[in-house]
């Protein structure tokens, strides 16, 4: 399998994620190679975005982003009824800023399914690389249930079966992520609680990536569907109306793109 290079910092690298936040799994990345980014929607209202303005702003890299801004319920309604329509829009605009910064490697969140405007990341990205030579998708993980009793998370890990290559950050590099994360991404800390702030500086220090593989994760061993059983219990405590899933939403909307 080819791994990834991340060695060349001349490489132009364009990071797309799901919600505004998401760059603060690999911080070292931004800050050692600068990609561009882009964000989907708005992570679920202003407050992300002006999270990530601000941390990006604290490297510089302010220039660098642009915030799509497509609501969170936008998509989720549109996975809901089957509308094809604004995932089309979605990939038809990556697709516009991959030309526009000539990127060679296209990061993105791996489907883990936790989160499906997490999942659906990956495969928009696969449709706007579609047809284009010398364009890399490279996947890094966010958050994943593990199939163990209770609610444990592997966070920012790849499962052992998966091939990657890891991006060891300097002194430097940390200090720099971990005052971000304590200075800049309040909502993101206050939604995850102690599963994020638990992580050690072992465990910061590291960040991992792979090449996309041919096929999506399928619900298993290695991966729990937890947004599907979620949804379920909100439906059943009348918090949600309908529940998104896995088999009905989301595998239409991936074989359409």
């Amino acid at each position: 399998m080819n791994i990834p290079t991340l060695a060349d910092p001349a490489v132009r690298r364009l990071v797309v994620t799901g919600h505004p936040n998401h760059e603060l799994a690999i911080f070292g990345l931004v800050q050692r190679l600068r990609p561009r980014l882009l964000f989907l929607t708005d992570g679920g209202g202003e407050e992300r975005v002006a999270e990530s303005r601000r941390g990006l702003a604290s490297l510089g890299l302010l220039e660098n982003a642009r915030f799509l801004g497509w609501t969170e319920k936008s998509l989720y309604d549109a996975l809901l009824e089957g509308d094809k329509a604004i995932f089309s829009e979605l990939v038809a605009q990556v697709r516009s800023e991959i030309a526009a910064c000539a990127a060679r490697q296209v990061f993105c969140e791996s489907v883990e399914l936790y989160n499906p405007l997490h999942d659906v990341t990956l495969p928009i990205v696969r449709a706007a690389v579609r047809g284009l030579d010398g364009v890399e998708i490279v996947e890094f993980p966010l958050i994943a249930q593990m199939p163990v009793p209770g609610e444990r998370y592997r966070i920012q890990r790849l499962p052992e079966t998966r091939d990657g290559m890891t991006l060891r950050l300097s002194a430097e590099e940390l200090a720099v992520k971990i005052a971000a994360r304590n200075q800049y991404y309040g909502c993101l800390r206050r939604q995850l609680g102690a599963v994020l702030d638990e992580l050690d500086e072992e465990h910061l220090a590291v960040e991992q990536f792979a090449p996309d593989l041919d096929e999506l994760p399928t619900p298993g061993r290695q991966h729990v569907l937890r947004y599907e059983w979620r949804a379920r219990l909100l439906h059943e405590r009348g918090e949600v109306a309908r529940v998104i899933t896995y088999r009905d939403h989301f595998l239409p909307l991936t074989a359409a793109l």
